[in-house]
């Protein structure tokens, strides 16, 4: 056995504080919170029903594991997005140097892109048939390193070894994957923060032959062609099978690829069903980071979710907020700096009215939607930057800076302003919107927990104008708005406050 390749230093989230956010509820979480309390409940009403809540509770979490499409312990990818029409195929286990060159050959025939998902171990000892992988035009994923079958049922440690020392072995031929399929599909609860750490996410599929690893690969084409719908992911192998000829796995293959071509759905990369990167480029832009990560595969539909969704009343309040502001906050002479400025739903009105815009984002997919609208109106002075505000060196001094709803991403809020202060000329203005902490808010937090993995910071209103003060700004003015009530202070706070000038000399705001 090819034993492991050398620990790699552990460096996706680059920040240390950026640790702190991540919190990967699932709804195992939620499920087993809710068979306790039904437990309790029950021990006071039917004392022999009682252990049932906490019964069904462990079966789900002993079944959810062998169900590849169930995101019970973490969101899983087993299907392309909503409306696709094509399908994806996938290889797992290679590279096999009897099995794989012989496919990357079929697919160029049948000009046909795929997505392998290689384990670390056979990418180390078969580097020429990576290379040549990554040379046609295909994708690779992660597929661990010893490929063990039940890997997800170890420890947390072997698994981390596992998916960082393929990612090691994976970088040295230029590549960073960012799509883990488990061996044999397999989850559990540790997996998600595993993944969050490394700045990925899971891969399964949602059809396959049933070839067990091609140890049964008699009428496999049939069996993908009838089972085979638009949006599926196709699992597949590219190892030598085990009682037949690479030869008929082959024809096999080919056969497949005949089928699809000839009755549909169309071949289409893995990325462009799911909507997502599935590996990038060492050195590419873009951070490794679980906020980057989420918002890049949101960013094609992240528009129509956040006007077209539960989620637009929160987003809706804070554009009236802003187009309030509008008029009085910014001037034809202003530069402007924006943190989180993502497809620009804020960015180009902002940009309209002013000489210069700075938008930041941590999401490069988000910016280049962001560049597109900007290009499309004409709009000539947005300059976008990708990156990590929080941990990135800002450049420059604005007349304003702005946020909205990205303030929660920040580990070290106060820090962050006390260093922002710094780019904010003397009399310059900060405005910005952001979560305040309050019972409803709790709710949205354990939802952004359960979607991204991440913990978003919320703050009273006491805390934000200590913050800024102690950062040299005043004029603060801090008010609260949606969901007011006798039992909340509303869930946003708008804040705007002054760069001090002279602390015995205040400016207007």
């Amino acid at each position: 056995m090819t034993p492991l390749a050398p620990k790699p230093s552990r460096v996706p989230l680059r920040h240390p504080g950026n640790r702190r956010i991540i919190c990967p509820l699932s709804p195992a979480h939620i499920a087993g919170f809710a068979a306790f309390h039904l437990y309790v409940i029950l021990l006071f009403v039917d004392l022999r029903s009682a252990p049932l809540p906490l019964l069904a509770f462990l079966l789900a979490c002993v079944i959810a594991p062998f169900l590849p499409r169930i995101g019970f312990f973490l969101p899983i990818i087993g299907r392309g997005k909503p409306g696709e029409k094509g399908v994806a195929l996938t290889f797992d286990d290679g590279p096999d140097p009897e099995v794989t060159p012989l496919l990357l050959d079929l697919l160029d025939r049948h000009s046909v892109s795929a997505t392998f998902f290689v384990t670390g171990e056979r990418a180390a000892r078969h580097p020429s048939i990576i290379r040549d992988i990554l040379s046609r035009g295909h994708a690779i994923g992660n597929h661990s390193y010893h490929h063990f079958p039940f890997l997800t049922l170890k420890g947390m440690r072997t698994l981390r070894r596992e998916i960082e020392s393929t990612q090691s072995v994976l970088a040295g031929f230029g590549v960073v994957p960012l799509a883990f399929r488990p061996p044999v599909g397999i989850t559990n609860p540790l997996l998600w923060r595993v993944l969050l750490e490394q700045g990925m996410y899971c891969v399964n599929y949602s059809c396959r032959a049933v070839d067990i690893g091609n140890r049964r690969i008699g009428r496999l084409s049939e069996k993908v062609l009838k089972a085979v719908s638009p949006g599926d992911i196709v699992a597949l192998h590219d190892v030598a099978p085990r009682h037949a000829g690479t030869e008929r796995l082959m024809a096999e293959f080919d056969a497949l690829l005949r089928g699809l071509k000839e009755t549909g759905p169309e071949i289409v990369p893995l990325g462009r069903l799911i909507g997502r990167e599935v590996m990038r480029r060492v050195g590419s832009p873009g951070e490794m980071h679980p906020a980057a990560l989420f918002y890049d595969g949101l960013a094609a539909d992240y528009d129509r979710e956040q006007f077209c969704s539960p989620v637009s009343i929160v987003r809706k309040t804070e554009y009236a907020l802003f187009e309030a502001r509008l008029p009085s906050l910014f001037s034809p002479s202003d530069r402007v700096l924006e943190i989180g400025a993502g497809t620009g739903i804020f960015t180009l009105a902002i940009a309209r009215r002013c000489r210069e815009v700075t938008a930041v984002d941590i999401s490069a997919s988000m910016l280049e939607i962001l560049k597109r609208k900007a290009a499309g109106e004409g709009l000539g002075n947005i300059r976008t930057i990708e990156g990590n505000a929080e941990t990135m060196d800002l450049e420059g001094s604005y007349t304003v800076a702005c946020a909205f709803s990205s303030l929660e991403y920040l580990t070290e809020l106060r820090a962050f302003f006390s260093r922002l202060a710094d780019h904010i000329e003397p009399g310059g203005t900060l405005y910005f919107i952001t979560a305040r902490r309050s019972l409803f808010r709790l709710f949205a937090q354990i939802g952004n927990a359960m979607r991204q993995g991440l913990w978003l910071k919320a703050h009273s209103r006491r805390e934000i104008e200590d913050m800024l003060s102690a950062s040299g700004f005043e004029e603060i003015r801090v008010t609260s708005h949606l969901l007011k009530s006798w039992v909340s202070g509303g869930i946003l706070l708008e804040v705007a406050a002054r760069r001090r000038i002279d602390p015995g000399t205040p400016a207007d705001l």
